[in-house]
């Protein structure tokens, strides 16, 4: 229905367009100006989630198609200049966009607003571990996610009488499932079994064995089939292509933003004393150190006692800096890195090796983000919020390589600027606030309040799992 409801308003939008523009040629706004527009804005739409099953906040739904629309209208010139060569006037194009935006906005609002009031909501059964409870199986009870109902089911896994409730009542009043990691391999294979006779959705934590499994390949050897996984690598082929990528994007963002970063290196000298630029060292692929370079928002020497995490109202802060970091023009200048090579569009996170190397020990699989070279904007980054852990950003690190294509790396970027505009989602990139609520002793100290209210002793030197809430 979203995709008959597109076609039909952009031709309304084109047909407001041509008695808008009444007198000028036909060729401009004519039928041989419909297909490879409203292809490119598909794309866009394709690409920004707006043909997804999940129900999103309006807000969301109003931001990605004011910039698809403004992506495919960018793009539709483009095309016209290469392949059409034709001169059209500025005026169509600007009465074009004006007009396609308010009414492809309209509609897309009005859509997703009735489907939000109109649609059932998906419910979710997540099953628990009563004697190994998990954090993430919490985190998705507890999760904002749009049309979606969850209830939240702990067992003891030794209860045979349990087990059989779940099997043979609860199953069956449910869309998708969701099974705890925490929950015994035998218990969780019971329900997987039962869930798809009953043709229901089962979901499992997206581990490191469940990433590699699905690059495997289904492979005979004799009577006997197994399942042959492959090591998470981009091909010398898909290297070749994201460095390509890298340089053309890079370069022309350096040229489009050159007035801006004149503009951020007079204001950091007029606010205080010191450099423009500043230099931190961080890991990128093969964690190979290099040097990022950052504009300077901090006053001169603001670590001289050491490195510290930076608080929402650092004094160290300077006034310029905190407009900077507000709008993320102070990682502008890693796209010079990026043209150097050390860092890539696309990838993870770089992070300084004081950090990384705490977190090496601590976060199971953490080095296999360098397989990649380290990036401006990436999976982790566009996915997780401020709350996000290490341990599933990395999980996330992970599922960027195991899929990583041309596109996904289109999808990434596009989805990036969409979070400047989204206050939630610009959060979820602040990497000092991560880190607090990230901590080691953090988690200690809520896992012992939680077994003090169950009526539990924990050790104190107890070992923090990354997906476990308490170990009993």
């Amino acid at each position: 229905m979203l995709l008959f409801g597109d076609i039909v308003f952009f031709l309304a939008a084109l047909v407001i367009t041509k008695f808008a523009l009444s007198g000028v040629s036909e060729e401009f706004i004519g039928p041989q100006s419909i297909i490879p527009p409203l292809a490119v804005l598909f794309f866009f739409f394709m690409m920004y989630d707006l043909y997804s099953a999940q129900i999103d906040s309006v807000f969301n739904i109003l931001i990605a198609t004011i910039l698809s629309v403004a992506a495919s209208t960018v793009v539709s010139i483009i095309l016209v200049l290469v392949f059409r060569k034709e001169n059209i006037p500025v005026l169509i194009w600007v009465v074009r966009f004006v007009i396609l935006e308010a009414v492809m906005v309209t509609w897309r609002v009005f859509a997703a607003s009735r489907i939000k009031k109109s649609g059932r909501q998906l419910r979710i059964l997540i099953i628990e571990s009563m004697d190994n409870t998990s954090r993430l199986a919490r985190k998705l009870k507890y999760a904002s996610n749009y049309g979606r109902e969850s209830t939240y089911y702990i067992i003891n896994p030794n209860s045979k009488e349990e087990i059989d409730i779940i099997l043979n009542e609860k199953l069956e009043g449910f869309d998708q499932v969701f099974v705890s990691p925490a929950i015994p391999y035998d218990i969780k294979n019971q329900i997987e079994t039962k869930a798809f006779i009953l043709r229901k959705d089962v979901s499992f934590l997206a581990g490191l064995a469940g990433i590699t499994t699905m690059r495997g390949d289904i492979v005979q050897l004799d009577d006997t089939p197994v399942i042959q996984k492959h090591p998470l690598v981009i091909t010398k082929w898909q290297k070749l292509i994201k460095r390509a990528f890298d340089i053309v994007v890079s370069l022309i963002l350096v040229v489009i933003t050159l007035p801006v970063f004149v503009l951020c290196a007079i204001a950091i000298k007029l606010d205080s004393k010191g450099p423009v630029f500043y230099k931190q060292e961080r890991y990128t692929i093969g964690k190979k150190r290099f040097n990022v370079l950052k504009f300077r928002t901090m006053v001169e020497d603001a670590e001289k006692f050491g490195a510290q995490l930076a608080t929402e109202d650092d004094p160290r802060i300077t006034k310029v800096g905190k407009v900077l970091r507000a709008m993320r023009l102070d990682e502008l200048p890693q796209l010079y890195n990026i043209l150097l090579g050390s860092m890539s569009v696309v990838g993870p996170r770089p992070e300084r090796p004081i950090f990384a190397d705490e977190f090496s020990q601590k976060v199971k699989n953490y080095d296999m983000r360098y397989y990649v070279k380290a990036g401006l904007t990436g999976y982790a980054q566009v996915y997780g919020k401020y709350n996000t852990r290490v341990s599933d950003k990395i999980l996330m690190d992970l599922i960027y390589i195991s899929r990583y294509s041309f596109l996904l790396d289109i999808k990434l970027i596009l989805l990036t600027v969409k979070t400047m505009f989204v206050k939630s989602a610009t959060e979820g990139i602040d990497e000092e606030r991560d880190r607090e609520l990230c901590s080691i002793e953090r988690e200690r100290k809520r896992r012992q309040e939680t077994l003090k209210l169950l009526g539990l002793r924990g050790t104190e030197n107890e070992d923090i799992d990354n997906n476990t809430g308490v170990q009993l």
